[in-house]
């Protein structure tokens, strides 16, 4: 009998979802679009949090690095960046060698940091997936001086939609599947509940002064090769691709049906254009109250 594989953590979730699930399936172009996406976000986030060089900043769920390693440019010669993430594996591809940079496991809801000793504080599509987003925001708060300044970007995945004609698919079997992806992952509801109004409360009520940027990010798929790595792939950390998902709880016959009717869809969409998703996005920049004197 050949050996069982033995599961990974919940905490290495994220880590293998950065380094292998999310590219399932992406061409080289597709992932260079992708880069350049990421890129641009990790420039706007670090614009926003106004950093100065000298300051220490901390990014929460810092993966692999994406904010972390450009924030290090901004805060020399003498500030400092310290990534937090759950996933281990996912910290070890951060540049350890690099003096300026600190990388330790952590949650964003305890983070391991010390009261008030904190400039900045960034983050990238992490605040969406947490259960307590409040208390969240008040240990950012509380990491960070008087005065300091959290940015963030932030997808709104319940708003989230296609240009998908799934004629061949009923309603009841359409909703069947949309109820599916509410419990596909442990942070599936949280991330479906987020909207720019639960994070302008929380960041309320943790002492911050916001501004909210709302913008909207498109992405489309052309080829019928395409639609099939979109449905094999994983669309975030802890959760199974969609045919899987649908295969498990509501049958193979069914999820045989959802793929036939991507492809048709596909098939009868105008132009050249594809199919086309589009997801709102937030970037937030928030400044957390000076107490009054």
């Amino acid at each position: 009998m050949g050996e069982q594989a033995t599961p990974q953590p919940a905490s290495e979730h994220g880590g293998r979802w950065l380094t292998r699930e999310r590219d399932h399936g992406r061409g080289h172009a597709e992932r260079a679009a992708l880069s350049e996406l990421l890129a641009a976000i990790r420039d706007r986030v670090l614009d926003e949090a106004q950093i100065r060089p000298g300051h220490r900043l901390l990014d929460i769920g810092a993966g692999t690095g994406l904010l972390t390693h450009a924030a290090t440019t901004r805060v020399a010669p003498t500030g400092r960046v310290v990534a937090v993430d759950l996933a281990v594996s996912a910290l070890a591809q951060i540049d350890r060698d690099d003096p300026n940079v600190h990388a330790v496991a952590g949650n964003a809801s305890h983070l391991p940091i010390a009261t008030a000793s904190m400039d900045r504080v960034v983050t990238r599509s992490v605040l969406i997936y947490l259960h307590d987003l409040s208390g969240a925001l008040r240990e950012v708060a509380r990491v960070l001086k008087p005065g300091g300044v959290l940015a963030a970007f932030e997808p709104i995945n319940a708003g989230r939609h296609h240009d998908a004609v799934l004629a061949s698919l009923t309603s009841t079997e359409l909703d069947a599947i949309d109820e599916l992806r509410q419990r596909s992952s442990a942070t599936a509801a949280p991330m479906l509940a987020f909207s720019i109004d639960t994070l302008r409360e929380a960041a309320q009520h943790a002492g911050f002064t916001s501004t909210f940027i709302e913008a909207a990010v498109t992405d489309q798929m052309t080829t019928h090769e395409k639609v099939d790595a979109y449905l094999h792939r994983i669309p975030h950390p802890g959760a199974t691709s969609p045919l899987d998902l649908i295969t498990n709880h509501l049958g193979a016959p069914l999820a045989d049906r959802y793929t036939a009717a991507w492809h048709q869809a596909l098939d009868h969409a105008p132009d050249q254009a594809g199919i086309t998703f589009t997801t709102p996005v937030v970037y937030l920049s928030a400044h957390l109250q000076k107490p009054a004197s």
